[in-house]
Formats: structure tokens, C-alpha cells, sequence
């Protein structure tokens, strides 16, 4: 009985890392960093979706015809550079059919952003605090 119990558990130890480090790639689509800027319009107030603390949410389309969602993190805060870590890892490790695809991400001294797939039925908020 002891050995089926260390079998399997040295079986999910060696298989888990390789499906963890399949789901991010899978999603990956080669953009240049400059490319989420330019379907943002750099940045608009027009494509705004949302500002939050850690920074903001624009949308577009890439020139793929791909629509996205460009979480923009504001670097003057100590706190981002940890939130866009944390958030990338999370969201390449996870599936979920409620959680949103990375595209890619774009990281640089001046500039931290996930591209992520753009859900277009909105955000929670308008179902779970709607007044029907």
C-alpha cells in the first residue's frame, strides 16, 4: 500500500512542473512590446475599461484581430512589481473557464503589462451587484 502511495505521489511531483510550464506557452502569441501601445492608442482615455490600484485596463484589438484586455501597471508603486509577478504566474498556471488567457505579458525597466484575452459578457460587478 506504501509503495502505491509513493508512486503516485513521485508521478504528480515529476508531471506537475511540465503541465504548469505547457498551459503558459500554449497561450503565448509573439507581439512586439510596442504592439499593446499602438492598439491602445498609447494609452487612451477612450479604450479605458478600468483603473485599479495597482494600474489600468485598456482594450483593443492586435493587428491579428485578436481582442484584448492590456493591464497597464503603474510602476511608481513598490507593490506592482510583486502584483505583476504574482498575477502572471497565477494566471499561466491556472485554467479555468472563468479566468482569463495570457497572451503574452510585456516587461521592461519602464513598462510591466499582461496582455490578456478580452472577455466580452464584462465583469463580475455587473452581476453581482446589479439592482434587477
Amino acid at each position: 500500500m506504501a509503495f502505491v502511495l509513493l508512486r503516485i505521489r513521485y508521478r504528480r511531483g515529476k508531471s506537475a512542473p511540465q503541465q504548469a510550464e505547457s498551459l503558459c506557452t500554449v497561450t503565448r502569441e509573439r507581439i512586439s512590446d510596442y504592439e499593446p501601445l499602438q492598439a491602445t492608442d498609447d494609452l487612451s482615455e477612450c479604450n479605458l475599461i478600468v483603473f485599479g490600484s495597482f494600474g489600468s485596463v485598456y482594450k483593443d484589438v492586435l493587428r491579428s484581430g485578436t481582442a484584448i484586455a492590456v493591464k497597464v501597471f503603474n510602476l511608481q508603486l513598490d507593490a506592482a512589481f510583486k502584483s505583476f509577478d504574482k498575477e502572471y504566474d497565477v494566471l499561466c498556471s491556472l485554467r479555468h473557464r472563468n479566468l482569463v488567457k495570457v497572451i503574452t505579458s510585456c516587461s521592461n525597466l519602464d513598462f510591466k503589462a499582461l496582455v490578456l484575452e478580452y472577455m466580452t459578457n464584462g465583469g463580475l460587478e455587473k452581476y453581482l451587484y446589479s439592482h434587477n
